[in-house]
């Protein structure tokens, strides 16, 4: 199996630690407005007739059918965001046209999104954007080559530069983005490193952090970034686990991330700021002739880990994404199914299987019950999104 980052685009660049993905996102959600139950009775009038007149008796009003969702036509998702249960934004393409699509009722219904005047993103050569990602709901972000940013739930986009970038690495230059606790970290392409740039949310004014995460020996060094409240971890994959760097105590410092001697790429995900699970494809490259997808987990927010006693399905080669909302319950893309744990990895289930031809390219989780996975096809790395809403057992196309 390789764990590679495939929410982004094709083969290069999301248990993600038994993790929330989290996923990742606070947010406000919106109440109806109460109704009042009360009416106040009309008087009685005097009659012209001292013989009682018919009343007419009401029949029941029909309850008005809820309208069907109106598609728009041709959408396909390549990443998404939800920062409550009801609102969310999803990413994608239009007759392979940039497109953004909102909802504000849980995935119900969405409305079309004026997205910023750029192409979508499809690998090294090409410029534009492929993933997005909000921390409320008016601070958004959307990245891959280039970064735009809003501050008005999408209505407007400001293009943003991030110092230190390095655009002629051949890798995706912004590898991931994520939001947590008031702030905004992304891990991008350096001159020699990864590099980790954060900015207080509702600013575009981003510093580079001292520490940076060296590129493996490999052909496709490639990143993951996953925060949980005010901790946070980078894992760096060129064929094997290549470095890290936690965030703890506001600053960013070199670290030992988890699989780094298993000789296979990792994945890591984290349901707290204290509670990691990682995955990792040990002897792809050398110890072994039958490489397994091992998963580890840690309670210390990544300061030891602990090895499952149950692997992952074998149907997890290749894979590279993985959630984990509560430290029992799990998600991972194997392929183009999904498979979950609830029950602390001990054991191990398909509870979704894809259309054919397409990669389970990012899963993650809004709260316990619902989350997000995106069925990409493997020409175009775009396709139907899928939504859960009981904790991971059952996965549903949703109509965008």
């Amino acid at each position: 199996m390789r764990w590679i980052h495939i929410s982004r685009w094709g083969a290069a660049p999301a248990l993600l630690a038994l993790a929330t993905l989290v996923g990742a996102c606070g947010g406000t959600s919106t109440h109806p407005s109460p109704s009042h139950s009360g009416t106040a009775s009309a008087a009685p009038t005097a009659s012209a007739s001292l013989s009682p007149s018919p009343v007419a008796t009401a029949s029941p009003s029909a309850t008005p059918a809820t309208p069907a969702p109106t598609p728009i036509a041709g959408f396909q998702a390549a990443s998404v965001t939800f920062v409550s249960s009801q609102d969310g934004w999803v990413l994608g393409t239009v007759g392979g046209s940039l497109a953004l699509a909102r909802t504000q009722n849980g995935g119900v219904n969405w409305s079309s999104v004026t997205p910023p005047a750029a192409a979508f993103y499809t690998g090294p050569g090409s410029t534009g954007v492929d993933a997005i990602r909000f921390a409320n709901q008016e601070d958004g972000w959307v990245y891959g080559y280039d970064l735009y940013a809003t501050q008005n739930g999408g209505a407007s986009w400001t293009q943003v530069a991030l110092p230190g970038l390095n655009l002629s690495t051949g890798v995706t230059p912004i590898q991931e983005l994520e939001t947590s606790a008031g702030s905004v970290a992304a891990v991008i392409s350096g001159t020699a490193d990864f590099l980790i740039d954060t900015a207080v949310v509702g600013s575009n004014s981003w510093t580079t952090s001292p520490t940076t995460v060296a590129y493996g020996a490999g052909p496709i060094p490639e990143a993951q970034l996953v925060l949980q409240g005010s901790s946070g971890w980078v894992v760096e994959n060129d064929r094997v686990v290549a470095g890290g760097a936690r965030l703890q105590s506001g600053a960013w410092a070199a670290w030992t991330a988890p699989c780094s001697t298993a000789n296979g790429p990792a994945t890591l995900a984290g349901s707290s700021s204290t509670n990691l699970i990682a995955a990792c494809e040990a002897g792809l490259y050398g110890g072994t002739s039958s490489p397994t997808e091992q998963a580890y987990t840690s309670t210390t927010g990544g300061g030891s880990f602990t090895e499952l006693a149950t692997a992952l399905p074998s149907a997890c080669q290749g894979s590279s994404v993985l959630s984990s909302p509560t430290t029992s319950v799990a998600a991972a893309g194997c392929g183009g199914e999904i498979v979950a744990s609830f029950n602390g990895g001990g054991s191990w289930a398909t509870v979704f299987t894809g259309s054919g031809n397409t990669s389970i390219s990012y899963i993650g989780f809004t709260t316990p019950t619902q989350g997000v996975a995106i069925e990409a096809s493997l020409t175009d790395s775009a396709g139907p999104l899928l939504m859960t809403h009981d904790g991971g057992h059952t996965w549903a196309a949703v109509t965008i």
